[in-house]
């Protein structure tokens, strides 16, 4: 299959890149990428646990997220447009994070939220000047390792989408601060956002309602478990 050749090659690409210096410029070279609600009825048949977000780079040095379902990844019975999907990880999105926010069953606040956007926009050097540091060191190599794969709970899309109007969700980078016992310190992460138009007639501006969903999980640093993650 020639398409997943390809997949496989970008994939590829960012993985050999990812602990570079420039690796910051695909990073940051977006405000993220969306979801469908065709991508998520096509996934929904198949009841998954988690959505796989791989990071990758094109033949052109363009940035590109693709999608896929775990159960798919683990059967590595790919279908391009069916199962997997590739997003462009785009410049601006329409409508940007306003006002009257609110949240699902996530302990990710609005005004948290926010933060964590606002950290990864002004830090996103910084931080991956942290990381290069960590990899300096025997004792912290490990935690600085840069991002290959996101998970995204299946659940979180399932709650968003719930809403049958709903044409996409937008997914966009962030910095969470996490604590462990080995280290503490940023790491990034991928907030959903659900955007909603309040408007009671065409001359009134509209209001802008966000839901937030947070739980996403990026490896490394996180372990990977054997045949999790198949098209690294």
């Amino acid at each position: 299959m020639e398409d997943l050749k390809i997949i496989r090659e970008n994939i590829s690409k960012w993985n050999s890149i990812r602990n570079e210096k420039n690796a910051i410029s695909y990073l940051t070279s977006g405000s993220g990428f969306l979801i469908t609600a065709e991508d998520f009825e096509n996934w929904d048949l198949l009841a998954p646990e988690f959505i796989n977000c791989y990071l990758a780079v094109n033949e052109n040095n363009d940035f590109k997220i693709y999608l896929v379902d775990n159960l798919t990844d683990q059967e590595q019975d790919y279908k391009l447009n069916e199962n997997i999907f590739e997003k462009n990880f785009q410049e601006y999105f329409d409508e940007s994070f306003l006002n009257q926010k609110g949240t699902i069953n996530s302990n990710l606040t609005p005004t948290e939220a926010d933060s964590r956007i606002a950290t990864w926009v002004l830090c996103a050097n910084a931080w991956v000047n942290h990381k290069q540091a960590l990899r300096q060191e025997e004792v912290t190599a490990e935690s600085g390792e840069m991002v290959q794969v996101f998970t995204l709970p299946f659940s979180d899309l399932r709650e968003l989408f719930s809403d049958k109007n709903l044409e996409s969700l937008k997914a966009t980078f962030a910095l969470k601060f996490e604590e462990t016992e080995a280290l503490s310190g940023y790491e990034i992460e991928i907030i959903l956002a659900k955007t909603e138009f309040q408007s009671k007639s065409l001359s009134e501006v509209s209001l802008v309602k966000e839901t937030f969903a947070d739980m996403s999980k990026g490896y490394p640093p996180s372990k990977t478990a054997i045949n999790q993650f198949n098209l690294l």
